[in-house]
């Protein structure tokens, strides 16, 4: 009788098959360690005391370094010289004040003031508190008229949200 043997390039499908088999009953196994430790904690009346055992039942991993304290909210409502400075690179908020260290705003809200394409096919909108923006992704689905409520709030990376009324982002950046 002849033993069937699997293609050499068949090889990487079938590794990969045996991994994610093995992969997904890995985390069930641990799952059902963690339940089985936080169940006998679950049943203490005593709330100092069962927080003391989940504790103990599941230990905090050890940093490096101290933990950073959670930075409050940002209250959208700001007095108008902090708005002013929203969006604003650190060499342009230097030129506008001497003190560039003052916190900033996590997002603004203006009303559409102006909006115009541009050549390049982005768009350039004005609002009613002298900011103007410029589009940096071309996207379709983004369309305001003067009048418009828009949001302007911090993204990844340094970059700007601007969120339509209709709920729809695009990246932007300031210009002014």
């Amino acid at each position: 009788m002849m033993k069937r043997l699997i293609p050499v390039a068949h090889l990487p499908v079938a590794l990969a098959a045996v991994f994610i088999a093995l992969g997904s009953a890995v985390p069930d196994l641990a799952a059902a360690a963690d339940h089985s430790k936080g169940a006998k904690c679950a049943v203490i009346d005593d709330p100092t005391a069962r927080l003391a055992c989940f504790d103990a039942a599941f230990p905090r991993p050890s940093r490096a370094s101290s933990p950073e304290p959670a930075a409050a909210p940002v209250a959208v409502e700001k007095p108008a010289a902090e708005t002013r400075k929203f969006g604003l690179s650190d060499k342009q908020r230097a030129a506008l004040e001497a003190k560039p260290a003052e916190p900033e705003l996590g997002e603004t809200m203006a009303a559409v003031k102006s909006v115009r394409k541009l050549p390049s096919g982005y768009w350039l909108i004005g609002l009613d508190n002298d900011q103007v923006w410029q589009q940096t992704e071309i996207d379709p689905n983004i369309w305001l008229r003067p009048g418009d409520q828009v949001t302007i709030r911090r993204a990844s990376m340094g970059s700007y949200l601007l969120v339509t009324p209709a709920q729809y982002s695009t990246r932007v950046r300031r210009l002014q």
